[in-house]
């Protein structure tokens, strides 16, 4: 897999390799696309509560072909933020400590 197989999907296009599913929504939104190219400049993705999954989708799949660690900070409504790993999550009482715990994990 390649990144360009991955831009592909985010487009609403076929993969070129059979990594998409129909079940599995990959296709982004333009406000989504500028949080993927913040994160791919980050190296981590930071998701809002009202985020659709497509976003997290795609950046599972950028991930891996880039052979990054998958790491996304998820803000929620109140203050709590997670940062969420493959193994799992650690939440967060403070965003900036989040924020600084994701950019340690790169």
């Amino acid at each position: 897999m390649k990144e360009k197989h991955v831009e592909n999907l985010t487009k609403g296009k076929k993969s070129g390799i059979k990594i998409g599913s129909r079940n599995v929504p990959h296709r982004l939104k333009q406000h989504e696309q500028e949080k993927f190219s913040l994160a791919i400049k980050r190296k981590f993705l930071v998701v809002d509560f009202d985020s659709r999954e497509n976003l997290v989708n795609i950046w599972k799949k950028y991930c891996m072909a880039k052979s990054w660690k998958y790491v996304a900070v998820e803000k929620t409504q109140t203050s709590l933020t997670y940062v969420s790993q493959l193994d799992g999550k650690i939440k967060f009482e403070n965003r900036k400590e989040a924020m600084l715990f994701a950019r340690s994990l790169i």
